[in-house]
């Protein structure tokens, strides 16, 4: 099988997995007595081992071979999923979350420097967009099926994750993947390699407001919804929109390469995203919940291109700065979820999403601060 698609494929499955795991989860803690502390700090938990272990995995994959790495992350995570059938407790849930967080550390720092081996500007932005509209459309397919699956039959959908992963497993450890040519650079590359080391540090800083943004959504937004009524299968709907909105945005910009060493696209999707999280803030409608989360969907769907594409546009293995991109990610899902969930818990349900806002407006002048000074110099 050749590289791209068997790479394409991984993506879409593991992301659709774990999407579906995302809102399980969450369902599952409030069975058995989960406050809005507990939601944040199950995936703070998660996100706190997932930006560690990136940060240094990513580095060791460059070394031991990017397909061993994602074989040995789905296989952890078979005995993970397993496990949760058995929960029934809250404090089982944080053991099974500091797992699941080791489990999948190295799997997309590894898929990721894999696909950008060998790839130019152009063909790195293509790669990238399909790699990311994988990924993007398990998210829609994970939410959507989860709320329907979890009220059906909830102890079923851990044991189909963990029969997806053994699965997984298997096909990645024993297909054979052809690898493609190596492209060869021109003396505009050389410049788009200067400047993409430029931008680098404004995409992470943007990267790091997005998913604190997000960590606080997926994690307590279901908590918000079912406390106002919203049925599960609508609220799985609902969630599966933040997907659906990064995947319009990947497809998008992997066909353009204007956004590139430019800071008012960024900024653009990041106000958009504020708007969002007004929205989440002030709202009780489906129809206003379904606008604020397609623009968060958006929000991901650039940064986390930029920061990619930033990331891996380099002559040098990609596997220790996409570790960075993903350890910054983490550690955005480890204290969005956290920071958040207190306030929750402390000054209200809506309070989170104004928390959000704030550190994004917060993260958008870090990076005009930043860019001013690194082109002056």
């Amino acid at each position: 099988m050749r590289k791209a698609p068997f790479l394409y494929l991984s993506a879409f499955l593991m992301d659709g997995g774990l999407a579906l795991a995302s809102l399980c989860i969450p369902l599952l803690a409030i069975r058995v007595g989960g406050t809005y502390d507990d939601l944040g700090a199950l995936r703070a938990t998660h996100s706190l081992t997932y930006a560690l272990g990136a940060f240094w995995l990513g580095r060791l994959a460059d070394r031991i071979g990017y397909q061993r790495s994602m074989a040995a992350c789905c296989l952890l995570l078979v005995p993970v999923f397993a496990s949760y059938y058995y929960v029934s407790a809250v404090w089982q849930l944080f053991g099974l979350a500091l797992l699941t967080g080791i489990a999948t550390c190295a799997f997309w720092p590894s898929l990721q420097a894999w696909l950008a081996e060998g790839q130019k500007s152009d063909g790195l932005r293509r790669r990238i967009g399909g790699f990311n509209m994988s990924w993007s459309l398990g998210m829609v397919v994970g939410p959507g099926l989860a709320g329907a699956l979890y009220a059906a039959y909830a102890g079923l959908s851990f044991a189909l994750l963990a029969a997806l992963f053994f699965a997984m497993f298997v096909g990645v450890a024993l297909l054979q993947v052809r690898e493609d040519g190596r492209e060869q650079g021109d003396a505009t590359e050389t410049a788009s390699l200067a400047a993409a080391r430029i931008f680098l540090p404004v995409a992470w800083i943007a990267n790091f407001s997005t998913y604190f943004a997000i960590g606080i959504v997926r994690s307590l937004f279901p908590k918000l919804a079912t406390d106002l009524g919203v049925q599960t299968a609508h609220l799985g709907y609902l969630m599966a929109l933040i997907g659906l909105a990064q995947l319009a945005t990947f497809a998008l910009i992997s066909r353009t390469e204007r956004w590139q060493f430019r800071l008012w696209p960024l900024v653009a999707v990041q106000f958009a995203a504020m708007l969002g999280l007004g929205v989440l803030a002030f709202s009780a409608s489906l129809i206003a919940f379904a606008g604020g989360l397609l623009l968060l969907g958006v929000l991901i769907g650039f940064t986390y291109t930029a920061s990619g594409f930033y990331s891996l546009h380099s002559i040098a293995p990609g596997g220790g700065r996409i570790g960075i991109h993903e350890t910054i990610l983490g550690s955005g899902n480890l204290v969005g979820p956290l920071a958040g969930g207190l306030v929750g818990e402390y000054i209200g349900a809506r309070a989170p999403y104004m928390l959000a806002a704030g550190v994004i407006a917060i993260a958008l002048a870090a990076q005009a601060i930043y860019l001013r000074r690194a082109q002056a110099s």
